[in-house]
């Protein structure tokens, strides 16, 4: 490991490893493969999109703007110590499932994520007064997540596996670390890169809108339980965290529109179009999460699967991932206007809309819905094998 570039390409390594195991799940549908157990692929798949894919890119985002291209000896040890986690759940959870090996590593993911927050954390007063602020309140929602695996052990424990509790566990790790420590990260990522360009902003508009997002960002939680069917002030609470989430959205654009214009002049047109992408999927999220709060809406959601995972498939891939590839661009580390980038980024894009409007249309399909969704989906994976890291470093 020289650079960060190492950084960034053993994250995208996971993620096409997590497009081949989301292909073996969609494969399942059509021709099971023996002794391959769905839930067990699924869980495998989960983590490293998470941890392999997303938590990667993040660490070697952060460390790019903390320390430039420099790499020191304590830190590639605990970045190897994480991918032997990672490796771990990968080869553990496909075999196993939830069990003593697969707990084992993802709990020694946590352990080592505790000390990357206490020293980013450190080290984050050297960023920008505009961007500390994210990085820490996402370090902090990290933190916050892993409260939901720790509470497994003792709800499993008392015999509530399968409970209501135990699934909310689940969602609340969920919720934090994608609501929470990603959209954070990836805020503060984007500030920098404005201040990067020089394109300066409203400081005072700028607190204001981290004001709304951590109110938005912990009352959302209860959008997280509507499938229990609470009481009515549940709906309630998660309504109005749907509209403060719209609210600070409107004030994000408040913030970023003196220099929006500015900002896409200086990106070429392939990365013009991932952050339109970025954009149209924050919208969705943002609608379908106050919509969800309609107790129609929210039966409707948990009654049909394939709607949440379509959901949660617009958050990594229609939002966090092109968000990931522009900025990684920006640095140098994706060079999206090479011919061959160009069409993996055709791929992408269509093998993404075509996969989301499938998976929430099954009944247009008939007996071809499965096999459909995988050929969309190997659409999509060509795109991501398309588009690899660059050779030579940062810009």
């Amino acid at each position: 490991m020289k650079s960060t570039l190492d950084l960034w390409k053993i994250a995208f390594t996971f993620l096409l490893i997590a497009g081949v195991l989301g292909l073996v799940l969609r494969l399942h549908f059509i021709n099971p493969l023996d002794g391959v157990n769905y839930q067990f692929v699924l869980h495998g798949h989960s983590h490293v999109v998470l941890l392999g894919w997303v938590f990667n890119a993040l660490v070697a985002a952060v460390h790019i703007m903390l320390f430039g291209n420099e790499i020191s000896k304590r830190y590639k040890i605990l970045y190897w110590l994480f991918q032997i986690s990672v490796l771990g759940m990968l080869i553990s959870f496909p075999l196993q499932g939830y069990a003593f090996v697969s707990i084992f590593f993802s709990t020694l993911h946590i352990l080592l994520s505790y000390v990357w927050v206490v020293w980013t954390w450190k080290k984050s007063k050297n960023l920008e007064k505009n961007v500390a602020p994210f990085v820490r309140w996402g370090l902090f929602y990290l933190i916050i997540a892993t409260l939901g695996p720790f509470s497994l052990g003792p709800i499993i424990a008392t015999g509530g596996v399968g409970s209501d509790l135990y699934f909310m566990a689940i969602y609340y790790y969920l919720h934090f670390l994608y609501n929470g420590f990603f959209i954070f990260m990836l805020l503060g990522m984007f500030f920098w890169l404005l201040k990067k360009r020089e394109l300066n902003i409203n400081s005072e508009g700028q607190e204001k809108f981290i004001n709304l997002m951590n109110v938005s960002c912990i009352l959302t939680l209860f959008l997280s339980a509507l499938w229990m069917q609470p009481e009515t002030y549940v709906y309630l609470i998660g309504a109005v965290a749907g509209i403060i989430q719209l609210l600070a959205i409107g004030q994000l654009w408040g913030i970023v529109r003196p220099v929006w214009k500015d900002f896409l002049k200086q990106m070429n047109r392939e990365a013009r179009l991932l952050i339109g992408v970025v954009l149209i999927g924050l919208l969705l999220k943002v609608t379908l999460q106050a919509l969800s709060a309609l107790p129609v809406v929210a039966d409707l959601a948990y009654a049909v699967r394939n709607y949440i995972i379509g959901y949660l498939h617009l958050v990594f891939i229609g939002i966090v991932t092109p968000f990931l590839f522009t900025w990684f661009n920006e640095r140098g580390m994706i060079d999206l206007q090479s011919k061959v980038k160009k069409v993996g980024l055709i791929f992408f894009l269509i093998g993404f809309i075509a996969s989301e409007f499938v998976m929430v249309t099954p009944s247009l399909w008939g007996i071809n819905y499965f096999k459909l969704l995988f050929g969309v989906s190997f659409v999509l994976w060509t795109g991501f094998v398309l588009i690899r890291p660059s050779k030579s470093g940062l810009t």
